[in-house]
């Protein structure tokens, strides 16, 4: 799907071509980064929504089923079939919640964070790399264009 361009006239020239030319990064990016995420999963062995899963659990800690299923947009049923896949091949467990002791959370086993790490380890050496050749001021400006640009993606709903 491609996206219309955004009409940027009465922005000098020189600064739009870099518009332009970021914006064109940008899809280049998330278009690599959706291809990284499928190599990722056939690496694991899962589906797609699965490693989804794993990477919220990372990122987030042990969450209950239904803030799972909320945080991925699934319903109940799908979200038991994910984490029941999950559970079988030895990535997630469920576990009882320290603050319901009727509920469970799932959590990410040794295996998921092992996995992770031989397969996003030498990325996050090269992000590593790439990121110290910024002074600090360029790493502020760049990381606070992610995080509004993530803010603003995460309510896009036309």
């Amino acid at each position: 799907m491609s996206t219309p361009s955004d009409d940027i006239s009465g922005i000098e020239p020189g600064r739009a071509e870099e518009i332009e030319a970021t914006r064109a990064a940008l899809r280049r990016l998330t278009t690599e980064i959706d291809a990284l995420d499928a190599r990722a999963a056939r690496y694991a062995g899962v589906h797609r929504t699965d490693l989804h899963c794993l990477d919220l659990l990372a990122s987030r800690g042990p969450l209950s089923p239904s803030e799972l299923a909320r945080a991925m947009s699934l319903t109940s049923g799908g979200m038991s079939i994910a984490l029941g896949r999950l559970e079988r091949a030895g990535y997630v467990r469920r576990v009882p919640n320290p603050d319901d002791r009727r509920g469970v959370v799932v959590e990410a086993t040794e295996l998921t964070r092992r996995r992770g790490r031989e397969f996003f380890g030498p990325l996050a050496a090269i992000e590593r790399e790439i990121l110290t050749r910024y002074r600090p001021r360029e790493l502020r400006a760049i990381h606070s264009f992610l995080d509004e640009l993530a803010a603003r993606i995460a309510v896009h709903d036309p």
